[in-house]
């Protein structure tokens, strides 16, 4: 870590400086440049421990961005099953739906998804029970912020697909939401706009 490089390097100097005025002072060196280098190695070093120690805070409080957090991968594949979630909650996907799946994958992500893909997710989701909840919390902290508001705007558009929310898709919507994290409030604010935008009714 840099702010911790700096840090070390500013002890260094510390030490250096302290060395050199206390060699001056004591007399066991009268060369009163090795006064003037310590005293510029004391302020130099001064400077850069606390400026290391900046760093290194700022580092340890801003949000990761490491392997994992904002990873393409983890991100592609939560999308997926979490729209294939909503599209197979009534437990049948049709043509309409993969195609709906497929154009969004499309407009989210900028990259394509093959319709066997998106069918053999689908059986496999099925066949082994569809709880989105529980593969959520196996990712979710893998996702920052963004991520998880575009996963949650594009289960909605899957389900303005067919202008129709039935009970079933509202009760996998709101899994999603509560497998990611989402906090209720800004939940229901994205929620309610699209909707709104949408004229979707209920069944």
């Amino acid at each position: 870590m840099i702010g911790i490089k700096i840090l070390q390097a500013g002890l260094l100097l510390l030490l250096l400086g302290f060395t050199g005025i206390a060699l001056y002072q004591t007399n066991t060196v009268s060369d009163p440049l090795v006064m003037s280098i310590g005293s510029i190695g004391v302020l130099l070093g001064g400077f850069l421990v606390v400026f290391g120690m900046i760093s290194s805070a700022l580092i340890e409080f801003t949000p990761k961005s490491g392997i994992h957090r904002g990873d393409t991968a983890i991100f592609s594949h939560t999308l997926i099953r979490c729209m294939i979630a909503i599209t197979v909650a009534d437990n049948v996907l049709d043509d309409d739906e993969v195609e709906a799946v497929s154009k969004i994958y499309k407009q989210v992500t900028g990259s394509n998804i093959s319709e066997k893909v998106i069918r053999d997710t689908a059986d496999e989701m099925l066949k082994n029970g569809v709880d989105i909840i529980s593969e959520l919390i196996n990712t979710r902290d893998s996702l920052d912020k963004t991520s998880k508001e575009k996963i949650i705007i594009a289960s909605l558009y899957i389900l303005a697909a067919d202008g129709v929310m039935d009970e079933s898709e509202e009760h996998q919507l709101e899994a999603i939401r509560d497998g990611l994290k989402v906090p209720n409030g800004r939940f229901k604010k994205i929620k309610k706009d699209f909707l709104k935008s949408r004229n979707l009714r209920k069944k």
